[in-house]
């Protein structure tokens, strides 16, 4: 049964007065509970101001779903702090929570950062006037158009500078013939009529380049040919399509590396019939979980009058535990730290004994949370290429999150009936499910 919040919880969540840590387990809650939402929704008042103000910005209306959650949306400086990169911080990972859940929030960042890159070039261009290039005067203009000066200061002098003027026009004119009498006199030369061109040879066409995989993905079709080009992924940011080309030439799905000691095989000590007895825990064991608060369940256990779930981290240090329960799933209140590892139990009481599942020599019950990076890049990826079925199942795959990815591969088998490559590729992820 989910524990509601307190109304002193549900007023210092909507007036940010919580701490990072009690602010997540609260976000966690609201996900989850649509009571609890409700009444956050009723308390919140600065939803409409915010998307009003966005629809001023973008010429949008202003539209707020009833269907989608409202829980304290990042102001207008928030949001362009952290388009800018300028945010850090508790402030940072607040708004980077927020976005993973709050779809209005994670559209106005990517309009944002849209409008920021197309107007970005325009502020970097300067304007100056052109040199223009004053042409230069030879040495005769600049002789000649200093006599008149010399004529005016000196009359005496004029007779002279007329007299070595003469003198360098009479040796220009001899220096002039000398050099036309040696230039060769040019001779009429009789060119033989040019040759017919050659015969042109229509160029040989080249071989059309072998197409080695083509699937229907969404609303396109991906085609990979022989020389490692990928059409039909433009829309897909560099890394996505190579994940997709490696996929499709190998044809193969690697088995992710988070799920990497999560699960043993059973000891020898005990037999499989005792060992099969004793252990009723059902999920989740060697897993990797999306959610940082997950749900535990395990088989009744005949004659069993409670049941207490203890969870430890990987230096087997208690985390948390359920108190005594009489149902057979409980769901954990406070949220576990991401990207870590952890084991868990359940001692059952019949009959004033009380019985632990797992318990060695039997393999302990692992599973992993998702840390933060990668489950932001997922949730973006599910709201942007929620078509590409290829895409999010090999994100999935990559991830550990082998349940998610083998719906996603159902879909893409369902849209190629006949695909050998989409059979294999839903083939491995079933497999490494059983493993």
């Amino acid at each position: 049964m989910i524990e509601h919040l307190t109304q002193n919880q549900v007023e210092a969540y909507c007036l940010q007065q919580l701490r990072a840590a009690e602010l997540l387990s609260v976000s966690d809650h609201l996900g989850e509970c649509e009571a609890c939402r409700r009444r956050a929704d009723n308390a919140s008042n600065g939803n409409k101001a915010f998307f009003a103000l966005r629809s001023e910005v973008f010429l949008e209306a202003p539209e707020i779903s009833s269907a989608q959650p409202l829980w304290i949306h990042p102001t207008v400086e928030e949001t362009a702090g952290f388009v800018d990169g300028r945010l850090a911080g508790e402030t940072l990972q607040l708004v980077t929570d927020h976005l993973t859940r709050c779809e209005q929030c994670a559209l106005t960042v990517d309009e944002l950062r849209a409008f920021k890159q197309q107007i970005a070039p325009t502020l970097n261009y300067e304007y100056q006037p052109s040199a223009v290039s004053i042409p230069s005067e030879g040495w005769w203009q600049r002789m000649t158009a200093s006599l008149p000066s010399v004529f005016q200061r000196s009359p005496g002098m004029a007779f002279g500078a007329a007299f070595v003027v003469l003198l360098l026009a009479v040796g220009s004119w001899l220096v002039w013939q000398t050099v036309r009498e040696g230039t060769p006199k040019e001779e009429l030369v009789v060119s033989p009529p040019p040759a017919p061109p050659p015969t042109l040879t229509p160029p040989i066409e080249a071989a059309p380049v072998r197409v080695v995989a083509q699937l229907n993905d969404g609303e396109g079709q991906l085609t990979l040919n022989q020389e490692g080009q990928l059409s039909g992924a433009d829309h897909l940011p560099p890394a996505y399509q190579k994940l997709l080309k490696e996929a499709l030439a190998n044809r193969r799905i690697e088995p992710s590396p988070q799920l990497k000691g999560l699960t043993r095989p059973p000891s020898s000590l005990m037999s499989s019939e005792k060992q099969g007895s004793e252990s009723f825990v059902i999920e989740p064991v060697g897993k990797v979980l999306m959610t940082a608060r997950p749900t535990f369940s395990w088989s009744r256990l005949d004659g069993a009058t409670s049941y207490v779930v203890e969870v430890y981290d990987e230096k087997f240090n208690l985390s948390t535990s359920s108190g005594p329960l009489t149902t057979n799933s409980w769901m954990v209140k406070e949220p576990l730290r991401r990207g870590a590892v952890y084991s868990w139990q359940v001692k059952a009481t019949r009959n004033g004994e009380e019985l632990t599942s797992p318990r060695p020599p039997a393999p302990q019950a692992k599973f992993r949370v998702l840390d933060q990076a990668k489950a932001n890049e997922i949730a973006k990826a599910k709201r942007v290429f929620a078509s590409s079925h290829l895409t999010l199942g090999l994100l999935y795959a990559d991830a550990g999150l082998l349940r998610e990815a083998e719906q996603e591969f159902r879909l893409l088998r369902r849209a190629n009936p006949n695909s050998e490559i989409a059979r294999n590729l839903l083939r491995q992820i079933q497999s490494q499910r059983s493993n």
